[in-house]
């Protein structure tokens, strides 16, 4: 039977994973709103050049689309990364725990779960970066092509 000072040790080990965890949600909470954007643009300026668009505007309109695609796709990779990271933080608990428990050392493998799970993370936040780098040359193309005399521009 487990004591109560084995129990606040295992309580204490499991912390760090859960406070990862809540880290990671907060990240794909922004990712995942991020994505919408990004997709919602592309489904409004898909309507534009279905609709309006003149031949002008067209090959501006496509760059945008694919800009606004290769966002999307650098945060859905970033958005599995974080899921798969979260789903390994979940798994180190459990693992520590579960080690704790039962009295069986598995720290190699709560150490591999951890490092795994970290560098998720950092594959997450460098794709994130790679997108906002992709957003802020969308923006300019934006900026580059609005209308002259102040007319209403489609910015991203």
């Amino acid at each position: 039977m487990i004591n109560i000072t084995e129990f606040n040790q295992s309580l204490a080990l499991a912390l760090g994973p859960i406070t990862l965890i809540s880290g990671v949600g907060l990240l794909m909470i922004c990712m995942t709103n991020r994505y919408n954007h990004a997709t919602n643009r592309i489904r409004q300026l898909m309507k534009k050049r279905r609709e309006d668009a003149s031949q002008a505007l067209l090959p501006i309109i496509d760059e945008e689309i694919d800009l606004l695609y290769m966002r999307a796709s650098l945060l859905r990779r970033g958005m599995l990364s974080v899921a798969l990271s979260a789903l390994l933080s979940a798994l180190l608990v459990a693992v520590s725990v579960g080690s704790r428990f039962l009295g069986i050392n598995l720290m190699v493998l709560e150490s591999v779960i951890l490092v795994a799970a970290t560098l998720l993370i950092v594959l997450s936040a460098l794709l994130f970066s790679s997108e906002i780098s992709i957003s802020l040359k969308a923006l300019n193309l934006a900026v580059k092509n609005i209308p002259p005399g102040g007319g209403k521009s489609e910015a991203l």
